[in-house]
């Protein structure tokens, strides 16, 4: 699983068109929903992260189509070429059972600073764009 998402992340920075960008970032909420399912035997807890991300990525996705609603999707080879490199020639320290190693990182304490750091960070962008979204005015038009 940690192969998958990781794919998706580096996938993602090769990607040019933004609904692309918004399926992978669909695709890496769902498979943290579910690695936290996993580490911390909730499902409570997964779910509403899985629906709060979600819930952002419509909203994004319904500003991103009415602002990109005419661009073509241009699909190129570096894509294919990539996936399939990294599938073929990534061990098996990545697709075997030491997930549960990898996550033990995340309880190292400058990481856990670090996390608490980006917590914080993305409260702060949600305010952000709470209010940017309350401007009569501001960059979302009306969709009606």
């Amino acid at each position: 699983m940690f192969g998958a998402f990781l794919l998706l992340n580096l996938l993602f920075f090769f990607s040019n068109h933004p609904l692309v960008m918004g399926l992978i970032l669909m695709g890496s909420t769902v498979l943290v929903a579910f690695s936290f399912f996993l580490l911390f035997k909730m499902s409570w807890f997964s779910y509403l992260l899985l629906l709060a991300f979600l819930g952002g990525l419509l909203v994004l996705f319904i500003y991103v189509a009415s602002l990109a609603s005419n661009e073509a999707l241009k699909f190129e080879g570096k894509f294919l070429f990539f996936c399939i490199f990294f599938l073929f020639f990534l061990g098996e320290w990545v697709f075997g059972n030491s997930e549960f190693l990898i996550w033990k990182i995340y309880f190292f304490i400058p990481f856990s600073l670090i996390i608490f750091f980006l917590g914080v960070y993305l409260l702060y962008t949600l305010l952000v764009v709470v209010e940017v979204s309350k401007m009569d005015e501001g960059p979302l038009r009306e969709m009606i």
